[in-house]
């Protein structure tokens, strides 16, 4: 699924596995926090309570400029665990150079287009940066076009602003996603309940500059050149292989108790369940082949990344089925 990379990035990547630095974020003192439009585009009447957007937001801390962080504002807050199989759907799009460059009638020549979504049954729900992350997709100049999963990794949290829980946050890595100076940026949420027409709100797309992005790379060489041990490494990819077997039993149950899945999904997707299960066995192992590969060990840790993203992925395809 993934090509091999340079020696450089595998270390970036070791580095990206280690775990994050768990704060508050209101503890740190702000460096760029722009003025949002908070305009809107019509969902129409049929948007369902509950996914309709307030505002999007932006956020540096002078602690990391490269570390940005990325917010959509609900108009009400969430209900209790939003994200686990009750049809939410919302993610945010960032894109440059230009705006709309996705669309195929304006060309599609998107130089970089991301989109970073909701987790699928999250096993907490933390209310500030912890070591619960998604992935940000990359998409080849258009939307859509070649989606796969990137290895940079975005801690989410839930946090209040005008309501309790109203908030979702994100923190992305300027550098790995080699966003420049000026982006683009736009999210949308809608809520399937099964309805025949699904009306979805998105917020304005807007382009902005960040004006202390040559502080990102910097603050990111930094980082890199601080470096981490094997053993934090093994402990961070430990933990993706914890989080991922939590979700393939959750979704075993779901997709067993399933009464929107045909007879032949449920087969195909209990299926793939069994075969990750059987995967999963061997991770005791690779952790302990991890402990003994000294020069070898980033070779090996890339190996298994791409390997238990490739099923992540799998799990993330059948989770989706569920809600439709």
């Amino acid at each position: 699924m993934f090509q091999k990379v340079s020696k450089v990035i595998l270390l970036s990547l070791i580095v990206s596995l280690l775990p994050p630095n768990i704060q508050v974020a209101n503890s740190n003192e702000i460096l760029w926090n722009p003025g949002i439009s908070n305009g809107l585009y019509d969902a129409g009447s049929g948007l369902v309570p509950g996914a309709k957007i307030r505002n999007t937001g932006l956020l540096i801390y002078k602690s990391n400029p490269d570390e940005l962080i990325m917010k959509i504002i609900m108009s009400d807050s969430f209900e209790d665990k939003p994200f686990s199989g009750k049809g939410r759907n919302m993610a945010m799009w960032i894109y440059w150079p230009l705006d709309y460059c996705w669309n195929e009638s304006r060309g599609a020549n998107c130089e970089g287009l991301f989109t970073i979504g909701v987790p699928n049954f999250p096993t907490n729900y933390p209310t500030a940066k912890s070591n619960e992350y998604i992935l940000a997709y990359s998409h080849n100049k258009a939307a859509n076009i070649d989606r796969k999963a990137t290895t940079c990794k975005a801690p989410w949290w839930i946090e209040g602003t005008n309501k309790p829980r109203d908030t979702w946050a994100f923190a992305i890595s300027i550098t790995c996603l080699k966003i420049p100076k000026t982006f683009g940026w736009y999210a949308y949420s809608s809520i399937d309940l099964g309805q025949t027409d699904i009306a979805t709100d998105f917020s304005l797309i807007q382009t902005i500059t960040y004006p202390f992005h040559e502080l990102a790379a910097k603050s990111a060489q930094s980082s890199n050149s601080s470096g981490g041990t094997q053993e934090e490494a093994i402990a961070s990819f430990s933990k993706i292989v914890s989080d991922a077997t939590k979700r393939g039993k959750q979704l075993k149950t779901l997709v067993t108790k399933s009464k929107v899945l045909t007879k032949s999904k449920k087969a195909s997707h209990l299926k793939t369940i069994k075969e990750f299960e059987n995967y999963a066995k061997m991770a005791n192992v690779q952790i302990l082949e991890l402990k003994n590969k000294g020069v070898n060990f980033e070779i090996v840790l890339q190996s298994y990344i791409e390997e238990w993203l490739d099923w992540n992925q799998k799990l993330i395809n059948i989770s989706s089925s569920l809600s439709k």
